[in-house]
């Protein structure tokens, strides 16, 4: 399965929208899809969004499921800063 977010617009920021993202991402890791979340043409995102969208599905599925079916492609730098940082609080959270 791919996401592919610049459908969804050029500057991601709401947690909302994350949340509706997470939904389908945690629905296809449970189906042990493999899912290819693409970044391209997405200028940036709010660290809300990406806590909820990709830190949170990290916990809630677990690192090892996780690493092994989410492929992130095409994220600018600062993209890649904001994801590891909310992961990174996330994980700090909890536990």
């Amino acid at each position: 399965m791919d996401i592919i977010l610049k459908k969804t617009g050029k500057i991601l920021g709401l947690r909302e929208t994350g949340k509706r993202l997470r939904e389908n991402l945690e629905s296809a890791l449970n189906n042990n899809q493999t899912v290819i979340i693409d970044f391209d043409d997405v200028d940036s995102v709010s660290s809300s969004f990406a806590d909820e969208f990709i830190a949170k599905t990290y916990i809630n599925v677990g690192r090892k499921k996780f690493l092994e079916n989410v492929k992130i492609k095409n994220a600018n730098e600062f993209i890649k800063v904001i994801i590891n940082s909310s992961l990174s609080e996330r994980i700090r959270q909890n536990s």
